[in-house]
């Protein structure tokens, strides 16, 4: 991550005449003590940087120095590629902050008079990747995979199970699906065999191996993540086969099907002035966060620990209300 800032440093420096620690700071997502620690090594590495006094002072290069960085390495066009499809990058990883640069980069090359609409664009977007509540789940290993994946290096990693349970796996790692901001990546899979999908928040202490390998030339991540999507549905549908998470009992007294959308129906029976629906919410957890919102209009018949979570919070606001 230093030796990115540190680029960071250099290119921010190459575009301005002077910069303030703060807004180096602000635009590397570090702290201003760091920023001076990076300026030091900078300076040690003999990169004529000098610190101007004054309001409009700041960092700058000597005068008479330029750094040339016109032109993109082989990670810039990728970290662009994987932009313009839509793949964001948690922040605090190496893939961010290669992509920073790769945009630094982008605008020193803008001609001058453009470079007043990027800055506009930039004070007026904003993409905000975080929920409304709670947390959003973090894409552990990104870096590690992504390296793994361009250099065709097999991976060692451990991968937990939804019980807990940890097993080493050597696979060949394929590439790399984003959905609803979670990676998944696709693997041979050494000891099963075959392809296998592992999600990246749930591999362990992964490690990029020294052995290459090569993807099969018939082998399309598209084809198989469709055939996977597909499959999965199929399984999930049939009547064959119980597939039931967290099977979760309620009783409607308005017909409510929206907070439903994107679960299994089990069961829904139509007693004319109410319905009871069973429906698969996955996990105590999202049963809870899904229907404690909607406590007032709908009423948990089973499980009982999910009845008793929903009555234990409104206890809790009502005594934090004085009630």
């Amino acid at each position: 991550m230093r030796l990115h800032r540190l680029i960071g440093i250099i290119m921010l420096l190459n575009s301005k005449e002077a910069v303030k620690a703060r807004e180096l700071a602000k635009i590397l997502e570090s702290s201003e003590r760091t920023i001076y620690r990076d300026i030091d090594i900078l300076c040690e590495a003999g990169i004529p940087i000098v610190s101007i006094p004054g309001p409009a002072g700041g960092f700058s290069f000597m005068e008479g120095y330029k750094f040339h960085t016109d032109f993109l390495y082989k990670k810039d066009i990728v970290n662009i590629l994987l932009s313009t499809m839509g793949i964001n990058v948690d922040k605090n990883t190496e893939a961010a902050q290669e992509l920073k640069n790769t945009i630094i980069k982008l605008e020193n090359s803008v001609p001058e008079k453009y470079r007043e609409d990027i800055v506009k664009a930039k004070e007026r977007f904003f993409f905000d990747a975080e929920p409304w509540w709670g947390k959003k789940l973090e894409n552990k290993n990104i870096d590690i995979v992504k390296n793994a994946i361009l250099d065709l290096k097999k991976m060692k990693i451990n991968y937990r199970k939804y019980d807990g349970t940890e097993t080493e796996r050597i696979i060949r790692p394929y590439g790399v699906i984003v959905k609803n901001s979670q990676w998944y990546l696709v693997a041979f899979c050494e000891e099963k065999n075959q392809e296998r999908i592992f999600k990246c928040s749930r591999i362990v202490n992964p490690e990029i191996l020294l052995e290459n390998f090569v993807i099969p030339r018939e082998f399309s991540l598209e084809e198989f993540w469709g055939n996977s999507k597909q499959q999965f549905i199929e399984k999930a549908a049939s009547e064959d086969v119980v597939c039931e998470k967290y099977p979760v009992k309620v009783k409607l007294f308005k017909e409510k099907k929206g907070f439903l959308e994107g679960f299994k129906i089990l069961e829904c029976l139509n007693h004319g002035a109410y319905w009871i629906y069973k429906i698969d919410m996955l996990s105590f957890e999202t049963a809870c966060s899904m229907l404690f919102p909607l406590s007032d209009e709908v009423q948990i018949i089973e499980p009982i620990e999910v009845k008793n979570f929903i009555i234990g919070k409104a206890k809790n606001i009502l005594s934090f209300n004085n009630f």
